[in-house]
């Protein structure tokens, strides 16, 4: 900051400037989505984010109050590209076979975004009161829910209804694990049974118009 006739001046905002806060909130949120993956969301502090994306604490701290922001951005800049994904199921009431070929077809999904799937995981089981985990979860049960409806169901009544959003979640868990296993082992026997039972589950789910499952 300068001054004239000693009145502050502030730096003029440009889209250099611009740019350059962009691409140091991009090494944040690439370090931080590193360092969730590796350590664990809970167990990842600010200071580690720093100093994995060669910052130091101060300037860190003018972009990212705390790392549920960083997060949330993280949680922002997955969300679409997951729901593109989701959207691929088909319906309105897909064959147990129909599932396994789209869960196939999620595996190279997550080998590319394991570490916000591994935080998805993390988030679930540890902070579920998180706002934009709720609306992560809500958005993925609507992506799923563009062909079947009782995916849309859930999606919708996820906010009113704890039985609505408990099946919506667990239903996510056991794609989120299924999935998550396959893309780091090999291929085997107990993956094809994995994502038999997996399917199997997401059939019995889809088969009523609320996502209770009921007998065939």
């Amino acid at each position: 900051m300068s001054s004239v006739a000693g009145t502050p001046v502030k730096y003029e905002d440009t889209p250099l400037r611009q740019a350059q806060r962009e691409l140091t909130r991009q090494r944040i949120r690439d370090a931080g989505r590193d360092l969730f993956y590796a350590e664990g969301y809970e167990t990842a502090t600010m200071d580690q984010i720093a100093n994995l994306a060669g910052l130091r604490r101060s300037t860190l701290y003018l972009h990212y109050r705390d790392k549920a922001e960083i997060l949330a951005d993280i949680i922002a800049d997955y969300t679409p590209r997951a729901l593109a994904e989701m959207e691929r199921l088909p319906g309105p009431t897909p064959s147990v076979e129909q599932i396994m070929v789209w869960l196939r077809g999620l595996i190279e999904f997550f080998r590319t975004e394991k570490a916000p799937i591994a935080i998805f995981q993390d988030i679930g089981a540890a902070t579920p009161g998180l706002p934009k985990f709720k609306q992560l979860l809500a958005d993925i049960l609507a992506g799923l829910g563009r062909n079947v409806p009782a995916f849309r169901a859930a999606a919708d009544n996820m906010h009113l209804d704890p039985l609505a959003r408990a099946r919506g979640t667990m239903i996510i868990n056991q794609i989120t694990a299924a999935c998550s296993y396959a893309s780091r082992n090999e291929p085997s026997d107990y993956t094809e049974a994995l994502f038999q039972v997996v399917s199997e589950a997401i059939h019995a789910f889809t088969r009523s118009a609320d996502g209770a499952a009921r007998p065939d």
